[in-house]
């Protein structure tokens, strides 16, 4: 939680200058505004291969822009927490993390209610692993995969907006087209977001 608290302060910082220049464009043409970061937490409902798993935490800090405050791009970054199923005295994990660009939309319906939608491409790095007794060994696979989610929330103020979130992430484990058979898999996610609007 503490990276990526410090993965949305670092973005914040990061994406301030060009809000200010967002800003003062706004004045003029309205074209590039609403630079936002948004964090989510909540729960993964995993679903890769035989292994299911409901409990585990799902972390994710995402910033980007949308033109007058409709349709954008954004980046970022997702924990997709840990999946285990116990087998007698084995333990098997697998736990995701990807980087993510995409698409943004976000709608205003009534008031300050909204809804919203995204998604884009995912690289995702996952670490298997296989704990029988003390002994743990672990193996890495980076590969492609996409997400996307819908939203449903209030917007407190002109900067601050609060959400409930559903999201899906598709993944897979192993590299294909050698010895190691890859496994396709989705992980979803329901979660609470707070967005910030420069």
């Amino acid at each position: 939680m503490n990276k990526l608290l410090c993965s949305a302060v670092l973005a914040a910082a990061a994406l301030s200058p060009f809000a200010a220049q967002a800003d003062d464009a706004a004045a003029g043409s309205n074209q590039l505004n609403n630079f936002f970061v948004t964090g989510n937490l909540g729960q993964s409902n995993y679903r890769v291969g035989g292994l299911n798993d409901k409990s585990d935490v799902f972390q994710s800090v995402r910033f980007g822009w949308r033109w007058n405050n409709i349709v954008g791009a954004e980046a970022g970054y997702t924990s997709l927490g840990q999946a285990k199923q116990y087998v007698g005295t084995t333990t098997i994990g697998v736990e995701p993390k990807a980087a993510i660009i995409g698409v943004n939309a976000k709608y205003d319906f009534y008031g300050s209610w909204f809804v919203s939608g995204h998604g884009g491409y995912l690289r995702s790095r996952t670490v298997g692993s296989i704990t029988i007794g003390d002994v743990r060994t672990t193996e890495k696979s980076w590969n492609n995969g996409w997400y996307a989610g819908v939203g449903v929330g209030y917007n407190v103020t002109d900067n601050v907006a609060l959400a409930l979130n559903y999201d899906n992430y598709h993944v897979k484990y192993g590299r294909g087209g050698s010895d190691q058979p890859q496994t396709n898999g989705t992980v979803a996610a329901y979660s609470a977001s707070i967005e910030y609007r420069f």
